[in-house]
């Protein structure tokens, strides 16, 4: 009697470890791993003339969660109530191309100025010669790798630039 209650006993163990097992297998993982963190790059934009050693601004490419981007100018130097223009090109600022990708007015605050150049884009409409338009993808991968850069002219009746740049693969 003492033996077949031991083979019993040997068998349970045997069977609730092979249970335990499967079950712990079968069990979906209650934590799955957190998503990964948007990622963002910054590039530099430098003065002109006296300024060209120092920067004064940056150009930050931010992905979204839904892997949508975000593109900002941020610019030091900049003239109160001026109404600076902000041209976003192809190629970089030695060899330019005639592909646009944005134009926009900022008007100077004459501190810190913010300037929102694209928002929850994947992709971008990008202006060439003769009036012609395509349409590229702009998630985080391909904006950073897009040859470019960032010129902020002093204002739209002078021809003085204030911030100059290159953006992407142009770095």
């Amino acid at each position: 009697m003492f033996m077949l209650h031991q083979h019993a006993l040997k068998v349970g163990v045997v069977a609730a470890t092979v249970l335990g097992i499967a079950f712990t297998a079968c069990n979906k993982d209650d934590n799955p791993p957190a998503p990964p963190s948007p990622r963002n790059t910054v590039f530099e934009l430098r003065g002109t003339g006296t300024d060209a050693a120092r920067v004064i601004g940056n150009i930050t490419v931010y992905e979204n969660a839904d892997s949508s981007v975000n593109v900002t100018l941020a610019l030091g130097k900049n003239k109160k109530d001026t109404v600076h223009q902000v041209y976003f090109i192809g190629g970089n600022y030695t060899t330019p191309t005639t592909d646009t990708l944005k134009t926009v007015d900022a008007k100077g605050n004459g501190g810190m100025l913010m300037v929102e150049l694209f928002k929850d884009v994947k992709k971008v409409t990008v202006r060439q010669a003769a009036g012609a338009t395509k349409e590229i993808p702009f998630k985080y991968d391909d904006a950073v790798a897009y040859a470019g850069y960032l010129k902020v002219m002093h204002s739209r009746f002078s021809t003085d630039t204030l911030a100059i740049g290159n953006f992407g693969k142009s770095k």
